[in-house]
């Protein structure tokens, strides 16, 4: 089941994201299959600087709600306090083209 996973940092936290960083992509490394996309989320600026991370989204493809929980409860980030809030979410990949996402034509 694919899950997705949004993270949204603490205030003034990105010291422990720092800190923990490597210890995070540790973690990680093992699902390296099993994860579809992921990354950090950036603030309102264009900059793509650590400093600018506010959070962070995933999906990854497990096989239980107690899978994805388990997985989050685990992250360094998560045991660090990094996190304000957290939303798991099943998730569905869309497949859209042009001609399936044009409205139709009422006439």
């Amino acid at each position: 089941m694919l899950f997705l996973i949004y993270r949204k940092d603490k205030p003034n936290h990105l010291q422990v994201r720092l800190e923990n960083h490597k210890k995070h992509l540790e973690y990680l490394a093992p699902y390296g299959n099993r994860i579809v996309i992921g990354g950090p989320t950036l603030g309102l600026n264009s900059a793509t600087r650590d400093e600018e991370m506010t959070g962070s989204f995933l999906i990854i493809d497990v096989d239980s709600w107690e899978a994805v929980d388990d997985f989050v409860k685990n992250d360094p980030f998560t045991r660090a306090g990094l996190f304000s809030t957290t939303i798991i979410e099943r998730w569905k990949h869309g497949k859209h083209t042009e001609s399936s996402a044009a409205m139709p034509s009422n006439s």
